[in-house]
């Protein structure tokens, strides 16, 4: 065979295996495409929701809010306090029992004039969910628990690992709108574990960890051998390239469909290295760490480095943004409680930032998102403020109804010390206000 014959043969090769390729990325994305949009979570008791509770996307929430329900739907939000879990097995149902007193009374008239059949359904309702919590045992680290239900159609239940507001709603539709802020203030992490035959796609988020995807690749050896031509060596690189190009698809695909915040890269580091000249430029900006090597093939082992790159992350993120509230004009910076709750009354928020670990007894008007930490009445209203256990949530939930930027320290409390724990930046000088 001369010299031609090889070249016109190496070049039917390549071309070949382009098909190939071509082909398999075709049908990669028919596969993917061809995956059923997330079910609405579905469960026979909530024993059963909490059981099933996984990764929260934003279609699961579109869903909740789109499906119609013939009963009256029960949202209820409960920030695990120390104090609500004593004594064991009833502080939760005792505090329960103080939410339901407090909504029924709200909206007296809205239940009075349900169907008898819907009212004997949120009857039934009310008495599963406290059941449900008469049994609840809080794993380590859960922080939050949120459960939705009405009738048959609709058991979901969550735990979560950071704050949220106690809240208790009764109305025709979930009450859905923090549990969105949530997912909004937490990054959701796309982690890509990739070697020179495979890559694994895991999403984190919350707490939650879960393998979404695999691409396994054909990938010749690679080790230099004298006594094979070029030609091979080359259609090797190949190989490995056209894996890294579907894997860096595949990647931005996800983390759009996903809606992911951040990106971990593990693999050893010549692959990685290759890999990122693929990656969209969107990709590589949002890239938070990069992992060497491989980590121990147990999924718990990959969750922890996960975690770690994101609590770094978010720690070196609440260091800048207190750096620009201690760079901001102090006539604009409503520093501790006090100030904090005036600026918040008057809706002169535009940023608040808060230490993870506050707590303050206080009173609150909900109906006209007035707060205060003395036991006097509305002044919109007249009526006596109600007392909360924990004035700080409801600073955080007219917070997030008015379209405040909230920062949550949870890493860097020290800094917040000099702000007595909590702050805001305001439209106008508090002198003004």
């Amino acid at each position: 065979m001369g010299h031609g014959d090889l070249i016109n043969a190496d070049s039917s090769i390549r071309q070949t295996n382009g098909i190939q390729e071509r082909e398999r990325q075709i049908a990669v994305l028919r596969e993917q495409n061809r995956k059923r949009k997330e079910p609405l979570p579905s469960a026979a008791t909530l024993r059963e929701a909490l059981n099933q509770s996984d990764i929260i996307s934003s279609k699961n929430l579109k869903l909740l809010a789109e499906t119609p329900y013939s009963a009256p739907v029960i949202s209820l939000y409960l920030h695990l306090t120390a104090q609500k879990l004593v004594p064991k097995e009833k502080g939760l149902v005792r505090f329960f029992r103080s939410l339901k007193q407090s909504e029924t009374e709200k909206h007296i008239q809205f239940l009075n004039d349900l169907p008898r059949i819907q009212r004997r359904s949120l009857d039934h309702d009310l008495e599963e969910i406290e059941t449900f919590l008469a049994g609840f045992s809080v794993p380590s680290g859960i922080r939050s628990a949120i459960v939705f239900k009405s009738g048959n159609v609709l058991n979901w239940v969550t735990t979560l690992r950071v704050r949220t507001t106690d809240k208790l709603v009764i109305d025709s539709d979930p009450y859905i709108m923090p549990l969105e802020a949530i997912l909004e203030e937490n990054e959701r992490v796309l982690a890509l574990e990739v070697s020179k035959g495979r890559s694994d796609f895991f999403i984190y988020h919350l707490g939650y960890f879960r393998n979404i995807d695999t691409i396994k690749s054909f990938v010749p050896k690679d080790s230099v051998d004298a006594t094979i031509p070029g030609r091979v060596q080359r259609h090797r690189l190949t190989h490995l390239q056209w894996h890294l190009k579907l894997t860096a698809h595949q990647c931005l695909r996800h983390f759009n469909e996903w809606s992911c915040n951040a990106l971990v890269l593990m693999g050893e580091n010549r692959v990685s290295h290759l890999l990122e000249e693929f990656l969209h430029d969107s990709l590589k900006q949002r890239i938070i760490q990069r992992i060497q090597g491989s980590p121990a093939s147990l999924p718990d082992d990959r969750r922890v480095l996960i975690a770690d790159a994101l609590r770094a992350h978010k720690a070196q993120r609440e260091v800048q943004a207190i750096q620009q509230l201690s760079d901001s004009n102090p006539e604009f910076v409503a520093s501790g409680l006090k100030n904090a709750i005036q600026s918040c009354n008057s809706f002169l928020l535009k940023r608040l930032f808060i230490s993870d670990r506050l707590e303050q007894n206080g009173f609150v008007c909900r109906e006209h998102h007035y707060i205060s930490l003395d036991d006097t009445e509305c002044p919109f209203c007249g009526r006596k403020l109600m007392p909360v256990e924990n004035i700080i949530d409801e600073i955080i939930e007219i917070a997030r109804m008015h379209g405040v930027s909230l920062t949550m320290v949870e890493y860097r409390q020290e800094l917040m010390s000099k702000y007595d724990g909590i702050a805001g930046l305001t439209y106008v000088p508090l002198s003004q206000q």
